[in-house]
Order: C-alpha cells, then sequence, then structure tokens
C-alpha cells in the first residue's frame, strides 16, 4: 500500500483558488506513488476548542475532550492521524488564516497535549491571498503544527497572491512551486518511514507534585 497524502482544504468554498492549488499539490503527489484525499473542511463542521487545557490539562486529549472526542471535529482527527502526510492549505482572510484553519489548531490541541501522535510527520503549507497576508498565514500555520511534531517538508510553503494574476494554470511558476511541494512530501514521508522520534513530557506534567513513574517522597 503506498503512502497517504492528504490534504485539508481551510476555504470556505472547495472549488476555489486554494483547493485548486492544493489540488495541483495532491497531484504531484500522486505521481510519485501516494493515494490522495482532499478534505474540504466546510463538509466538517465542529465545535471550536472549549479551551480546557487551561483548567484541567486531563481533559484535552483524543479520548477525553470534553467537547466529544468524535464530534464533527472526530472525523477530521482520524484521516489526519491516518495520514503519511498532510497538505494544510488556507485562504487569507484580513492578512490571517481562515476561521476555520484557526479553529481546527486549536482543536488539535487534544491530538499534541498528552503525546505528540503526529510525532515526525511531513507537512506542506499553502496560503492563498488577493492581496498581501500570505507569508503571515504561512507562519500562523507552522508554528503550532511545529510544536505538534508536524515536519516541513523541503520547500513545503506555497503562497499565491491573486491580485492581478489569472488562472492558476497561466502561472508558471506557482504550478512549479505546487509539484515540487508535493514531491519533497511524499521523498520526505518515504524517508522518515519507521523513524522514531524523542518528544517531552506533556508540558503540565512538570508542574505536579511527582513526576510521572517517579518515586514519592
Amino acid at each position: 500500500m503506498g503512502l497517504r497524502v492528504l490534504g485539508v482544504n481551510a476555504s470556505a468554498r472547495t472549488d476555489g483558488f486554494t483547493a485548486e492549488l492544493l489540488d495541483e499539490v495532491l497531484e504531484a503527489a500522486r505521481r510519485k506513488g501516494a493515494s490522495t484525499e482532499r478534505l474540504d473542511l466546510v463538509k466538517h463542521p465542529f465545535p471550536f476548542c472549549a479551551g480546557n487545557y487551561s483548567v484541567d490539562p486531563l481533559a484535552c486529549g483524543p479520548d477525553t475532550c470534553v467537547q466529544g472526542p468524535w464530534d464533527g471535529f472526530g472525523k477530521v482527527a482520524e484521516k489526519i492521524l491516518n495520514a503519511d502526510a498532510v497538505v494544510f492549505a488556507t485562504p487569507v482572510y484580513w492578512f490571517s488564516a481562515s476561521a476555520r484553519m484557526k479553529a481546527l489548531l486549536e482543536r488539535m490541541t487534544s491530538m499534541e497535549n498528552q503525546g505528540l501522535l503526529n510525532l515526525g510527520k511531513p507537512m506542506a503549507l499553502l496560503a492563498v491571498a488577493e492581496e498581501e497576508g500570505a507569508s503571515q498565514a504561512l507562519s500562523q500555520m507552522l508554528l503550532p503544527l511545529s510544536y505538534m511534531g508536524f515536519v516541513l517538508a523541503p520547500l513545503g510553503l506555497v503562497y499565491a497572491h491573486r491580485r492581478g494574476n489569472g488562472r492558476l494554470a497561466e502561472n508558471a511558476e506557482l504550478l512549479e512551486d505546487a509539484r515540487i511541494a508535493g514531491e519533497n512530501l511524499v521523498l520526505m514521508a518515504e524517508r522518515l518511514q519507521g523513524a522514531s522520534f524523542r518528544e517531552p513530557l506533556p508540558s503540565y506534567q512538570y508542574r505536579l507534585p511527582h513526576l510521572p513513574g517517579a518515586a514519592a517522597d
């Protein structure tokens, strides 16, 4: 069975420029032998994060989320966990990643708080803006996903500013960027298969009277 690459589209539209760019990256991954799937977040609504980590970290985890671990977010989480690599794609709304992407990242706290469930998983990040803000949106995704254990593929940051440009098919440089990102994503996933990485204890455990496994006084 080939590598599984998941594309997450955080646009309100399933046929917009963000989805089109994401499809180009996924097509490049398919040509490298991966099986691909595009997940449109607009089709899988889920409640916002309730912020319980700051009250009770143990209430924030894949099986303990007070929202219900498998509400609408559950299908999204399951697909991310089962993928060998993930492409996160967002439009830019007011110099920022979309609200859907932000909501996803916040809910993904439950996938890293009690263990980094995506540790070492390759990713590529895409951002599409009408004017400015694509680099800000990329950084807003890159930092939290990196802390969650995802690993950026070489040249895995792809952005586009649409104003004054025509169709994606007419932008040879952007198409090449998308192709390289998709191919490098698969190449990295192939090389990291079976690799093990060290991870720290969840940060809240360092605030407990005794670290897990430590002898009591």
